[in-house]
């Protein structure tokens, strides 16, 4: 997939809990990539579920989404997060872009980092 990126971003629009218009860029997956635990089983499961976000989206679980956290992510307006389990439990953030931006595949993390670092979701569409 990150090869097809290189010259034109994925966009596709789907509703899996809420209607997302999603966009990927090669830079994209390299960010979610890069994001390693500490644990090389998961790694390899998400840098697999990477190579498939659009998969991901539509067998995913709809959480709910959050605010930004004042002073980080400035250029997004609020995140959403999936859960998947395949043999682990993933979890996908996507950022929603300000100003009627896309939604981008953020990082696939797993369920320790996101009940330490995320906090309570709001449940439904967000703003």
């Amino acid at each position: 997939m990150a090869e097809a990126l290189k010259t034109e971003p994925l966009r596709f629009t789907i509703t899996n809990g809420i209607t997302m218009d999603v966009e990927i860029t090669k830079s994209d997956l390299k960010t979610i990539v890069s994001k390693a635990s500490r644990d090389n089983k998961f790694n390899a499961i998400k840098n697999a579920l990477a190579k498939d976000i659009p998969s991901y989206l539509k067998k995913g679980k709809y959480l709910g989404w959050r605010r930004v956290v004042e002073g980080k992510h400035e250029e997004s307006a609020y995140f959403t997060y999936f859960d998947r389990e395949i043999g682990i439990k993933t979890i996908l953030a996507m950022r929603k872009m300000k100003n009627g931006g896309p939604y981008k595949p953020y990082a696939i993390i797993d369920q320790y980092t996101f009940e330490n670092n995320v906090g309570v979701l709001k449940k439904g569409t967000p703003l």
